[in-house]
């Protein structure tokens, strides 16, 4: 299980910095997210999928610690 919380745990922190990262290339053709909100929504949404995926995460290395 820790080889897949501390990736979402990296990524959700990317997210949370670089909310924008995926605003390019092939992404903004794409997202359905980048169509349909604000560029201000946008933002907060990424970093809101950052804070899920930080808390995913640190639930999996808990689970994981209680021996499951």
């Amino acid at each position: 299980m820790t080889t897949i919380a501390f990736p979402l745990i990296a990524v959700g922190v990317l997210y949370i910095l670089k909310p924008d990262l995926f605003r390019r290339w092939f992404w903004n053709r794409t997202s359905i997210a980048q169509r349909a909100l604000s560029p201000e929504g946008y933002l907060r949404y990424m970093r809101g999928v950052g804070v899920v995926q930080i808390l995913l995460g640190f639930a999996l290395l808990l689970w994981r610690s209680r021996g499951h």
